[in-house]
């Protein structure tokens, strides 16, 4: 991964926990330094990527808890792709409206849950990447994402499933 594609991956995530841009900045920058430091180290590929999201979580939940609490993550804050370029402006503002359905949704996720969908779906990890990341196993990730998943959806209007194909 070349490293401003992984400086943008690492900032987004460290912006998705910590909620705010105050100190995304200097939480990826001491991320990426460390990675500088330990590449020796990380030899197996997809490695290098799993480290730096290690670290730039271990520091946002450093601030998080020193802040003693929970991230809020404004929708403004979110870098969202639409599928078509141009869409209509009934088109767009259905699209807008589930974003921020999504969002919202996604917010009230349990913070394990939430990291662990975040990295699957936005940062495309795999499940091991994940388990690296996290410092955990890779049967707590598949469980992490799962229920993510169904509580997800379960926040969402039907309406918002059935468009979105998913099923409660």
């Amino acid at each position: 991964m070349q490293d401003k594609e992984l400086h943008r991956a690492a900032t987004r995530f460290a912006r998705r926990l910590l909620g705010s841009d105050e100190l995304v900045k200097d939480i990826v920058s001491e991320a990426l330094w460390a990675l500088q430091r330990n590449l020796g180290r990380l030899t197996e590929p997809g490695s290098q990527k799993a480290f730096l999201f290690r670290v730039v979580r271990n520091l946002a939940y450093s601030e998080l808890r020193r802040r003693g609490r929970l991230p809020e993550v404004p929708l403004e804050s979110v870098e969202w792709q639409q599928a078509d370029p141009t869409p209509g402006p009934e088109e767009a503002l259905q699209g807008a409206l589930v974003l921020a359905e999504i969002q919202t949704a996604l917010e009230k996720l349990a913070e394990p849950q939430r990291t662990a969908l975040l990295l699957y779906v936005e940062e495309g990890l795999s499940y091991s990447q994940i388990a690296e990341v996290l410092a955990t196993d890779l049967g707590t990730v598949k469980s992490r994402i799962h229920h993510a998943r169904k509580n997800l959806a379960r926040r969402l209007r039907p309406e918002t499933r059935q468009s979105l194909g998913l099923e409660e």
